[in-house]
């Protein structure tokens, strides 16, 4: 079912995985790095990846916050492979979850770390796409199997 003015939910959906796949490998680097008990290295290089690693911000309960993002962008990567309410729902809380805390983080690193993690940046980036593929995806599919359930029944 293609709802008027919105990409199929078939190229929303990879979409969704291609941008996924690319946070699971953003988020599995820094995590990577830190767990060497090093940081990302900046592209630019600067010492900002370095120091936004090394704030106190960088780590929960003593877990790194890109294990989180890993967590978090492989739920929105197995949310793509559904076409059903649920994963459309699912999709979008996760993304709407990982959106606010990269806002937050964002908010962070620029007024209270004031340093820029250029990863962390990526990141943030990455979850915006998602956020907004995955409210693209619930807004115009929302309910769409149950209009090709009601059509199988008067089949």
């Amino acid at each position: 079912m293609k709802t008027t003015g919105f990409p199929s939910e078939w190229t929303l959906r990879r979409a969704i995985a291609f941008f996924a796949a690319l946070g699971i490998g953003v988020a599995t680097y820094i995590a990577i790095a830190d767990s060497g008990g090093g940081s990302p290295v900046c592209i630019a290089g600067s010492h900002g990846c370095a120091t936004v690693a090394r704030s106190s911000y960088s780590h929960v309960a003593g877990i790194n916050i890109a294990v989180f993002g890993i967590v978090g962008y492989a739920l929105l990567l197995a949310s793509a492979f559904f076409a059903n309410d649920l994963a459309r729902l699912g999709g979008f809380a996760v993304a709407l979850g990982g959106f606010g805390y990269s806002v937050f983080l964002t908010y962070l690193e620029i007024f209270k770390i004031e340093a820029i993690c250029q990863w962390c940046i990526a990141s943030a980036v990455l979850m915006t796409i998602l956020f907004l593929l995955n409210a693209t995806r619930l807004i115009g599919y929302a309910g769409a199997e149950e209009g090709l359930h009601a059509r199988e029944r008067r089949a």
